[in-house]
């Protein structure tokens, strides 16, 4: 599986004080415990990383290809 950033992506989740390695971690840390959304190919993923919990979510290609749309601290 590989990670899409871009400039949207990454200065959104930089806005919220996370980096695309932090989100990496959240998204790995979580994996086993996402959640689908509404929205086809679109999941949530809440875990800890470092003492703190974050929410991610994020879109799931059907090729694998992960593209975090959004991720903050809870």
């Amino acid at each position: 599986m590989e990670f899409l950033w871009d400039k949207n992506n990454t200065g959104h989740i930089g806005m919220h004080g996370v980096s695309p390695e932090l989100a990496e971690s959240v998204f790995w840390a979580g994996a086993d415990n996402m959640h689908a959304s509404q929205t086809r190919h679109r999941y949530l993923i809440e875990a800890e990383v470092d003492g703190r919990l974050y929410r991610l979510i994020c879109d799931i290609s059907a090729s694998g290809t992960i593209y975090p749309i959004t991720c903050f601290p809870l």
